[in-house]
């Protein structure tokens, strides 16, 4: 296993997309100062999971994006891919490279990816596990790291051996299972206590589901009453219905045999009205011709009159 290519983008001084490729051979890197040289290791230890800042030179993880220049804005985020050659295997990954991927953007969301297949950063973690590389392994040592390993304490030193002999991963295993075991048995007594609360609450539940059965029958019995009561008067409204449709009918009967009678009593009026009129004419008539007899009586006593004297 060796390394093969490093393509940065964005990372620290590098803003383009730059690719470095490896040989089996020896490869250096030089340049004068400032131009970049640490960054490129600062890129391998970033990422190969590294989260302290500190350990990357900088304040705070934004710093690892490229800040910009005079004559070019800051970019939004900073890339980094890893390829590791896998021809022996030495990765449980079916394939001949494995590639692994940082992306980091200065909202502060990270995304992890190997071989183009996103991850997460324990995935990461637990792949380079053993194999020197990580972000706690031996095989990126900076200025001043022989140093610390030195000086270093013999819990910190153990664990650089235990990278190197290949048993981290199993550390790593062991201190997984007991955290998760601790947090098992923390769940196992809140859910204890959850019992034990719960039990104090049967007795006051039960009674409360007890009287809310006997209200439940005591509301059925209700709806059972309000609905007899209902229908008994739905029944007599029914009755009374018929009742008045029978007297609105007897009504109606007698209304259109009324409406005929006095359609008859109209027309017999009509009738005498009409016998009135001739009555009028027959009396106008008897008045004219007793008008005349008596204009010629008056003149038969003026003759009369005359002749005596």
């Amino acid at each position: 296993m060796y390394l093969k290519a490093l393509e940065i983008q964005g990372f620290k001084s590098f803003p383009d997309k730059t690719t470095l490729t490896f040989e089996k051979d020896i490869t250096a890197i030089v340049g004068p100062n400032g131009s970049g040289k640490s960054n490129i290791s600062d890129a391998l230890l970033w990422v190969m999971g590294e989260q302290r800042s500190r350990a990357l030179r900088g304040g705070k993880m934004e710093d690892v994006i490229f800040g910009g220049t005079e004559k070019r804005s800051p970019l939004g985020f900073a890339q980094v891919s890893l390829t590791l050659d896998n021809s022996a295997g030495l990765f449980p990954i079916d394939a001949p490279e494995v590639v692994i991927t940082r992306r980091y953007y200065r909202t502060g969301e990270s995304e992890y990816s190997i071989n183009r297949e996103s991850v997460r950063l324990k995935d990461i973690t637990e792949l380079l596990m053993d194999t020197g590389l990580g972000r706690d392994g031996y095989s990126v040592i900076g200025q001043g790291r022989i140093a610390e390993i030195v000086s270093a304490r013999s819990t910190d030193r153990r664990e650089i051996f235990e990278e190197a002999a290949g048993i981290s991963r199993f550390r790593y295993r062991k201190e997984e299972a007991e955290r998760k075991l601790e947090r098992t048995e923390e769940n196992l007594v809140r859910i204890n206590d959850k019992i034990d609360e719960l039990s104090m609450q049967v007795g006051p539940l039960e009674k409360q589901a007890e009287t809310a059965k006997k209200f439940l029958v005591l509301r059925d019995e209700q709806r059972t009453l309000e609905i007899s009561a209902w229908m008994e008067t739905l029944d007599r409204l029914h009755e009374q219905s018929e009742t008045v449709n029978a007297e609105f009918q007897q009504a109606s009967d007698n209304l259109a045999a009324a409406n005929a009678e006095l359609e008859g009593i109209y027309a017999s009026g009509e009738e005498f009205s009409a016998q009135m009129r001739e009555c009028d004419l027959e009396t106008e008539a008897v008045r004219e011709k007793l008008s005349a007899c008596e204009a010629r009586a008056a003149e038969g006593e003026s003759a009369a009159a005359v002749l005596r004297t």
